[in-house]
């Protein structure tokens, strides 16, 4: 079937081509970029770099948006500006209101993107353990090789090691009382659900190793490293 493209939009495979490599221009630099501060506050490098150009992948997409006449004037655009100007405010030493904190005292615990992982790294060592019967020390062992591999680190920053890994298997479990870890805990299973229900299930074991080191290695895990 033709691509159909209505008066006044974009061809869309040209325009997904533009925003693609705009993004991945970007999200190279960010990538790349440590997420340590520079010594000297003036300098441009380091996370004050990073929040630069997350802030410049921000806009690039509220910017292709609004070359579709659909989303010129989409109240959820607007908010993708706004996140980019508060970053882009951080980047200059300001404190925008969008990122201003209003509860009281201060988030204990792992932050989202801790979290995040987390969920990936429970997800694969207990699908080697229910698909494939290895041991839960066996499957900890090739899902903490793999994601550091990858980069993946634990909460000091250092190497994720096998005891973080185990720390965070141990604590996702329905009846925790943190809700983060009960959370966890349901993703997991949500995803357990869709891999039980495939015709494949369990696949080989060639097959699975695979699959973590392409999960361990995608750029929505590799960009919360660090």
């Amino acid at each position: 079937m033709n691509k159909v493209t209505s008066e006044g939009w974009p061809e869309p495979t040209e325009w997904a081509k533009r925003l693609h490599d705009r993004l991945e221009q970007l999200g190279a630099d960010y990538m790349a970029t440590p997420w340590a501060v520079a010594d000297d506050p003036d300098e441009f490098s380091g996370l004050n770099f990073k929040q630069a150009r997350a802030a410049e992948i921000v806009l690039a997409v509220a910017k292709s948006l609004d070359e579709l006449p659909l989303f010129k004037k989409s109240k959820g655009r607007a908010a993708l500006h706004d996140v980019a100007g508060a970053l882009r405010d951080v980047v200059m030493g300001g404190t925008p209101r969008l990122f201003t904190p209003v509860r009281p005292g201060t988030r204990g615990g792992d932050g989202i993107d801790r979290n995040y992982l987390k969920v990936f790294v429970v997800w694969a060592v207990r699908f080697m353990v229910e698909a494939h019967g290895w041991t839960e020390a066996k499957a900890r062992k090739l899902v903490t090789e793999k994601f550091a591999e990858a980069g993946a680190t634990g909460r000091k920053g250092n190497r994720l090691s096998q005891s973080t890994v185990q720390d965070w298997c141990e604590k996702a479990n329905p009846l925790s009382s943190n809700h983060e870890d009960a959370r966890i805990h349901r993703e997991v299973e949500r995803h357990m659900e869709e891999l039980r229900a495939d015709p494949q299930w369990p696949g080989n074991l060639d097959d699975s190793i695979a699959w973590i080191e392409r999960m361990a290695s995608d750029p929505l895990l590799a960009s919360k490293y660090g």
